[in-house]
């Protein structure tokens, strides 16, 4: 059976309008260090959407079809699923933040299946989530895997900087682009033809790589910033739940 100190009703009080007084301020400094992390997400679009505006204006801008080698989504269907597996079942879900995310709810398949269903990934090959959550992206790493019909992936062509791209696709106009010629109600999903015809800024090799360097410069700059206000939002709510068990322990 559970125990609690059970003070008299006015220490109750008490106790209870200092904890409301304490979790307000933290409350207070928690909301402040997201409100930092919402800044520094906004000034990074602002960087972005600056830089490509003024690319539009100085260089031709192309297809994406024009720039890859191929361009495709995945299966259609189910595969058979084999929680032994060597081989990972990819969706749009599991494309974020230039990476390919697995956890442990990501299926596997074993490899037959994966002979069925592979894709000619490479190197170059850049995902794009087309179904449900929309326009995340992500960069293929040799990973053992299969995909899914809500992850598209295309290989870029040799004179394209992958990391390039990659930036034009979280910039605004991209998503803005998705989000108008997207189809669905409720699950939302773009499709290989709408991803073929988006028009991209295309300066040569050496200035797509300039471009890089600076914006991964101030990318890493807002990352950092952006973890650090983490850290601390962290530590507010170890704080929160610390004062709350002292509290219950007649500790306070």
């Amino acid at each position: 059976m559970f125990e609690f100190p059970l003070p008299p009703l006015e220490e109750q009080k008490r106790i209870v309008a200092k904890l409301d007084n304490l979790f307000a301020k933290i409350d207070k400094a928690i909301a402040l260090h997201q409100k930092n992390i919402d800044e520094a997400n906004v000034f990074m679009a602002s960087v972005l959407n600056d830089v490509f505006l003024e690319l539009e204006e100085k260089y031709e801008k192309k297809e994406l079809s024009n720039l890859v080698s191929k361009l495709g989504d995945g299966l259609h269907g189910t595969p058979k699923y084999d929680d032994n597996g060597e081989y990972y079942f990819i969706n749009g879900a599991n494309v974020k933040d230039n990476k390919i995310i697995v956890n442990q709810n990501t299926k596997k398949v074993n490899e037959d299946e994966y002979n069925k269903y592979k894709k000619e990934l490479n190197d170059r090959t850049i995902f794009v989530s087309i179904n449900g959550t929309i326009g995340n992206v992500g960069l293929y790493n040799n990973e053992k895997c299969i995909l899914g019909k809500s992850a598209c992936y295309f290989n870029l062509l040799e004179n394209i900087d992958k990391i390039y791209i990659t930036y034009v696709l979280k910039n605004g106009d991209f998503q803005e682009y998705i989000e108008k010629n997207s189809t669905g109600a409720t699950i939302k999903n773009v499709s290989l033809k709408t991803m073929r015809a988006y028009k991209i800024p295309l300066p040569p090799l050496k200035t797509q790589q300039k471009v890089v360097s600076y914006l991964d410069e101030i990318s890493n700059k807002m990352e950092k910033i952006k973890n650090l206000q983490k850290k601390k939002m962290q530590s507010l709510k170890e704080l929160k739940a610390s004062i709350l068990d002292k509290a219950f322990k007649g500790e306070l």
